[in-house]
């Protein structure tokens, strides 16, 4: 063991970021339970990698007494200041030992720990990259698809994307490339498994950042979304200069911004709406693309509310399937009951 030692733990520093004191430090730990389950269980001892040379030094610590009743642990006075010429009694000194029978065995154990060590530091230095993206949308590459869903590549990392977290009705193919909120990011043996979604409403609001630098420079607010993954989704914005228009903002010119956001969803609509702080402007807006006529708060205690709309717009108001009403209702966390109207109510 030798310089060599040191040029491989330099390379790892390098090409792992692997510091090279906590390398050396391992080593010298592995390279003391070594020794010890091999030579010497009964001896106290220190083992120093030189970190000029790389060489392996084996120290038997000694304490100094006056009468010596075991030789593995202790030693006489006279014979410690041959040692350290400075030794008293109740010192420790340390006496090198021949470490020509440890060779072998020194060399195998470092080759082994260094290798499970760089795999524990890799797992845990990629545990803490992917942690650090919980929260996030990414792009994932599809590598193959299963029956119960896809294997994705994120990064340098494989995960199983769930079938149930697809948009609904979506067809992916191998060698496609998707973008994926990360919800979670857990340790496995093998290494961080990521956990990500299509589904979730906080995909559409990373989209959105990817896509629209004023929400990115904070200029502009996702406030709330309200989404059913892969027909229709509200998102309510404002704005924190009021020259920006926020709704302008998202939609982008001639639509490009929002646009590409309904095609990474796999055509999913997308309502942009102005967020108020004023609950009749609020639910008028969340109701969008319809026209509301009025809005009545019937009681704010357990947030209930009226709204009126024309005969010709009462169809758009509720939505297919009640879609758009009940969109609205999660976007305001409001009850609300849609009544047609024949003229506008003073």
């Amino acid at each position: 063991m030798n310089i060599n030692l040191l040029e491989a733990i330099e390379q790892l520093e390098e090409e792992k970021g692997i510091a090279k004191d906590e390398l050396i430090d391992i080593l010298e730990k592995a390279l003391l339970s070594a020794y010890k389950k091999n030579f010497g269980k009964t001896k106290n001892v220190e083992i120093i990698i030189n970190r000029m040379t790389g060489e392996i030094e084996v120290y038997q610590l000694l304490e100094v007494v006056e009468n010596v009743e075991d030789e593995n642990t202790q030693i006489n006075l006279e014979e410690a200041q041959k040692l350290d010429v400075k030794a008293e009694i109740g010192d420790i000194v340390k006496r090198k030992l021949n470490i020509k029978k440890f060779g072998r065995i020194a060399a195998q154990t470092a080759k082994q720990v260094l290798i499970q060590k760089i795999r524990e530091i890799e797992k845990e230095n990629l545990f803490k990259q992917y942690s650090n993206m919980i929260g996030t949308v990414t792009t994932a590459e599809v590598i193959r698809i299963t029956e119960t869903g896809a294997d994705i590549r994120i990064g340098r990392l494989e995960t199983f994307f769930p079938r149930t977290e697809w948009i609904p009705s979506e067809e992916i193919q191998a060698g496609d490339f998707i973008k994926v909120y990360i919800t979670d990011v857990r340790k496995k043996g093998k290494g961080p498994l990521i956990i990500v979604s299509r589904k979730a409403p906080e995909l559409l609001i990373g989209l959105l950042r990817l896509e629209v630098p004023e929400i990115d420079e904070g200029v502009v607010e996702v406030v709330k979304v309200a989404r059913e993954a892969g027909t229709r989704s509200k998102v309510a914005v404002k704005s924190n200069n009021h020259l920006v228009d926020p709704i302008g903002a998202c939609i982008g010119e001639n639509g490009n911004r929002i646009n590409n956001i309904i095609r990474e969803l796999k055509n999913e609509k997308i309502d942009v709406v102005k967020w108020s702080d004023d609950p009749k402007d609020l639910i008028a807006n969340a109701l969008s693309p319809a026209k509301v006529i009025d809005v009545q708060i019937l009681d704010p205690e357990s947030r209930s509310a009226r709204v009126y709309v024309s005969p010709t717009q009462l169809s758009l108001a509720i939505g297919k399937g009640g879609q758009n009403a009940r969109l609205a209702a999660k976007l305001t966390g409001w009850k609300i009951d849609i009544k047609p109207v024949m003229k506008e109510i003073n």
